[in-house]
């Protein structure tokens, strides 16, 4: 072959493979960035930060769920029960910041149909350093947030979309795991000797100093600033804030940083803020003491089994542990007598 007719053909070969590779995935698109699922297809698990936005965006749902590691064990299909409404969207991101929710909630907000948000308020939102960009980058890449065509070309020409989440997809298309996309129940073991372990093995030996009662408050400030306007915006959005019962041995790494007092009057200047908009229920399991004590629910010292996002969306259904403004500063008081007073050694002994 001449050489001239084997550059041809290389040209003509590489471009149709390109060219199908494109529309491969701009047809299936699993991180849904330009489309819903077509068909009879539902979305299914792929990559968390390549996927919420485009789920955000392109689905139909009155019911968000929004949140970190917290709210990944949650099924979609508990909260299209009639009660939060008929289709709900897990948007869960594992050890996010709010400024991976932003976009998330901006997209959920533009829905003139949705009628629910339920977002997972993790303590280290409130009081992680607004300032420091190693902790609030925002990791949704900028490819797949922008309106820019051009660097679609990441996404439409990336291997790892090609080769991994388009099969992915579609697995969890066949096998029927999209209510559990993203869900790590079957992946570890929660029992109590479990989560010692791994919580004794990052365990501070020395207490540090007591922070200021008011430490965090900027930081508070700075997610009130981020959250609040979405909640102004949306009236006619309720929004459900749940804050995910930590074991107790939270509180004893809590109490090791010398943060008890700071973290605890951080949760009562937030909440209260949160609760002067009428649209915003708060339901608060931090202070389920049988609960947060029974290791056999934990993993390690935050992260619980299923059951226990289970019982939390009952009790958002039903409308129980839910917060009222006139019980924040007993709550609170009453949470921080008993994490102070908490006998932590004898778990260890």
């Amino acid at each position: 072959m001449k050489p001239e007719a084997f550059i041809k053909k290389t040209i003509a070969y590489t471009a149709a493979a390109l060219l199908i590779s494109a529309l491969a995935v701009i047809i299936i698109d699993p991180c849904m960035h330009y489309h819903a699922p077509i068909g009879s297809l539902e979305a299914a698990e792929t990559d968390e930060r390549l996927a919420m936005l485009g789920s955000a965006q392109h689905e139909y749902y009155d019911t968000a769920l929004i949140g970190s590691s917290m709210s990944e064990n949650f099924k979609e299909s508990w909260f299209e029960d009639g009660v939060f409404g008929d289709s709900c969207v897990k948007l869960c991101m594992a050890g996010s910041f709010f400024t991976n929710y932003d976009p998330l909630l901006k997209a959920v907000c533009s829905h003139p149909e949705v009628k629910n948000v339920i977002l997972c308020m993790d303590n280290y939102l409130l009081i992680s350093d607004p300032t420091d960009p190693d902790l609030h980058n925002t990791t949704i890449p900028e490819y797949l947030s922008n309106d820019d065509l051009v660097d679609d070309a990441y996404y439409i020409w990336n291997k790892s979309i090609l080769f991994d989440h388009i099969p992915k997809f579609l697995t969890g298309n066949i096998t029927g795991r999209t209510d559990d996309a993203y869900a790590w129940q079957d992946i570890y073991v929660f029992t109590k000797d479990g989560a010692k372990t791994v919580y004794g093995a990052q365990r501070l030996a020395e207490i540090e100093p007591e922070s200021g009662a008011g430490a965090f408050f900027p930081n508070v400030d700075a997610l009130m600033a981020a959250l609040t306007p979405y909640i102004e915006s949306r009236p006619d959005i309720s929004f459900y804030i749940y804050t995910p019962p930590y074991s107790i041995l939270y509180w004893d790494d809590c109490i090791r940083r010398g943060q008890l007092n700071a973290q605890i009057n951080a949760m009562g200047y937030a909440y209260e803020r949160l609760l002067s908009y009428d649209n915003v229920r708060i339901f608060f399991f931090m202070d389920d003491y049988d609960l947060i004590t029974d290791l056999e629910h934990y993993r390690d010292y935050s992260h619980y089994d299923q059951s226990v996002n289970h019982y939390m969306y009952e009790c958002m259904r039903d409308g129980r542990e839910e917060l009222k403004s006139e019980d924040i500063f007993d709550t609170l008081t009453a949470l921080y007598n008993y994490a102070a007073e908490y006998d932590y050694e004898a778990i260890f002994r």
